[in-house]
């Protein structure tokens, strides 16, 4: 793709981050702050959700999409984490003072102002994911900055303390299922301002809240850190892009985002140009189950058969619009479909546009389909396929999302999908679902308790990465890594131990452990202290560093075993030099004609011979100092 002026198009981006704090309890009852993984809940509980009026007295529009795609809830919880708050038959506890001192100390590394006196409101949420129908959150600091590499600096809108949602963990004819053991868990949302007018420099931007918010007390596993990327440009709208899961995808994410909205700005003129009008383009609507109930179509006659109705619409001068690629793989008529499925659950739509011959239609289908419509060579007609109440969902979908092409870009939250693309979720979020919370008391910040906090503030993570690249010889990526796997600190404790090779503790902690982890090894059964025991046998030479990686897989598989347990098992016996020169002369003895051949090329196999006898008992550069060293003289013997 070639470069976009980003300046031209009017390209405003904005971040959203969400992070886990990692405090004892979750934010508004004692329960603990922890998941239950994939344990089997001890209790369920079914409940509906109906939209409510917001503080000004509307509905949010959101809320009633939501409502309309007809899905009801199923709670899965578990006796020791969950209590009555998280199923809402108890008001909320005091918030957690532990949760509030940590998000004050991300909001003063983000140059943020606090808010002296802080109010819990009540955020609407009708996805089923709090059972209450809403979740606590309070603005904690305001206006803001974060300084990127090159200087500039982005805005920090707003930052706010909330309880997480529940995990939503399937969803089954129309009921979605949720873990209530997230439910409560406090976090941070940090909302940058829209200064952010380049693709690369929102991915500078999101890398570097990440790496601020991992110097703090944050939870550092895998999903307590989320981000959301809001994308306009001129002449477009803000749109919402959620469930952003690497950072290498935001750059994507953007310029599918520009792509989208500059075409559907171009489609907005082109409907213009052809002096249409929104109020009367559809000027036929009606069911074609029994005309076709004799099609070529497999897929339709099928469907007709199981009691389906099949209901068609023409749109006039529509022809081409849906068939229009907004972005790569990505076509207007994949995001009526992607609408229409949200809302009504059908699984999609047929359009005039796309090839009608892998449905199987024939030509006396398609001619009496248009007959039947009206259409004419301009036109454009849809068909659905679906019970009556998918069909009148559909039809409303359908014909609002068309009418809104005359306006350009719509509003929305969508869902990123790792081609690039993304899929509506639900409209925009407004105002019209927060409101006070009558059960909580107002939460004082004073200004003894802030200086407090400002004592204990740490280093800017930037900052750590430059000096420890320099200091260690290592790339910047790396020191990244250790940050973004939660591994900084280890790192930091076993260089206490094991200061001679920096590099070998950064192999362990980072390459050798995704390597395991992709060999389906519990890596998480190592815990710090069995990373210091392995080191501190290396450091006193009693293992050679080509044994940490058996010792971390024997660990991974017997996490009850100690690691002096395992040296045992692995019968690992450290070695003297004088004891590895006697193996390397029985080795070169028994393979003298091997080297009497290839001569000094001849080392790697012998390596791979004495590496069976001694890996792990001494260092690896020992053994092949020593054995060359070895080798060299033999040959000098067999030359004379």
């Amino acid at each position: 793709m070639d470069k976009l002026d980003y300046k031209k198009l009017g390209l405003k981006c904005g971040l959203e981050i969400h992070q886990q704090l990692n405090s004892n309890t979750k934010l508004f009852c004692r329960c603990p702050n922890e998941l239950q993984g994939n344990k089997n809940p001890d209790f369920t509980l079914k409940r509906l959700m109906r939209p409510v009026l917001g503080e000004m007295g509307v509905y949010d529009k959101a809320m009633l999409t939501e409502y309309l795609k007809g899905i009801s809830i199923i709670y899965e919880g578990y006796n020791d984490s969950i209590c009555t708050y998280e199923i809402d038959e108890t008001p909320p506890f005091s918030c957690n003072n532990e949760a509030i001192n940590i998000a004050i100390k991300i909001a003063l590394l983000l140059n943020s102002n606090i808010i002296e006196e802080m109010h819990v409101c009540r955020k609407n949420y009708l996805d089923g994911s709090v059972p209450c129908g809403f979740q606590r959150t309070m603005i904690l600091a305001k206006d803001g900055y974060l300084e990127l590499e090159k200087g500039k600096k982005i805005g920090i809108d707003i930052l706010c303390l909330e309880e997480d949602a529940a995990r939503k963990i399937k969803t089954e004819n129309k009921i979605n299922y949720f873990r209530l053991d997230r439910l409560g868990i406090p976090l941070v949302e940090i909302a940058t301002k829209p200064d952010i007018n380049d693709p690369l420099e929102c991915r500078e931007t999101a890398e570097r809240l990440g790496l601020l918010l991992w110097s703090t007390n944050v939870k550092k596993v895998l999903g307590s850190i989320r981000q959301d990327v809001n994308v306009s440009i001129k002449e477009g709208t803000r749109v919402e892009i959620k469930g952003v899961q690497k950072l290498d995808w935001i750059p994507v994410l953007i310029e599918h985002e520009i792509s989208r909205q500059s075409k559907l700005i171009n489609i907005k003129n082109e409907l213009k140009a052809k002096e249409l009008k929104k109020d009367n383009i559809f000027n036929k609507s009606m069911d074609l189950t029994k005309p076709l109930a004799k099609t070529n179509s497999k897929f339709i006659s099928k469907g007709i058969k199981s009691g389906k109705i099949l209901h068609g619409i023409n749109i006039r001068g529509f022809k081409g619009i849906f068939g229009t690629e907004l972005a790569e793989d990505y076509r207007f008529g994949t995001e009526v479909s992607s609408k229409v499925k949200s809302i009504s659950g059908l699984k999609g739509i047929i359009h005039s546009d796309e090839d009608l011959n892998k449905y199987k239609f024939s030509e006396s289908d398609i001619k009496k389909i248009k007959e039947l419509l009206d259409h004419e060579e301009d036109d454009c007609f849809i068909l659905i396929l679906g019970n009556k109440n998918e069909i009148e969902k559909a039809t409303d979908v359908i014909i609002n999302r068309i009418q809104y092409a005359f306006e350009g870009v719509p509003p929305e939250t969508r869902k990123a999908i790792d081609n690039g693309n993304t899929e509506f979720i639900r409209e925009l979020h407004g105002g019209a679902r927060l409101y006070p919370d009558t059960d909580s008391q107002a939460i004082i910040n004073s200004e003894e308790k802030i200086n407090e906090i400002k004592k204990s503030l740490p280093e800017y993570p930037w900052n750590i990465i430059k000096d420890y690249s320099e200091k260690y010889k290592v790339e910047d990526q790396k020191i990244k890594d250790l940050i973004f796997t939660g591994n900084l600190d280890i790192f930091n404790e076993l260089l206490k131990i094991y200061p001679k090779n920096p590099v070998l503790i950064i192999t362990t902690l980072l390459d050798t452990s995704t390597a395991l982890r992709r060999d389906g090894k519990k890596i998480n059964n190592i815990l710090e202290k069995d990373y210091k025991e392995i080191f501190n046998l290396l450091s006193r030479k009693e293992i050679g560093k080509e044994a940490i990686e058996e010792f971390m897989i024997l660990k991974s598989n017997k996490p009850h075993l100690t690691i002096d347990q395992i040296k045992k098992e692995l019968n690992i016996q450290s070695i003297s030099v004088e004891e590895l020169n006697k193996i390397i002369q029985k080795i070169l003895d028994n393979l003298i004609d091997l080297i009497k051949e290839k001569e000094m090329n001849a080392m790697g196999p012998l390596m791979g011979e004495l590496m069976k006898e001694v890996r792990g008992k001494i260092d690896g550069k020992v053994i092949s100092e020593e054995l060359k060293k070895n080798l060299t003289k033999k040959l000098e013997e067999i030359n004379k």
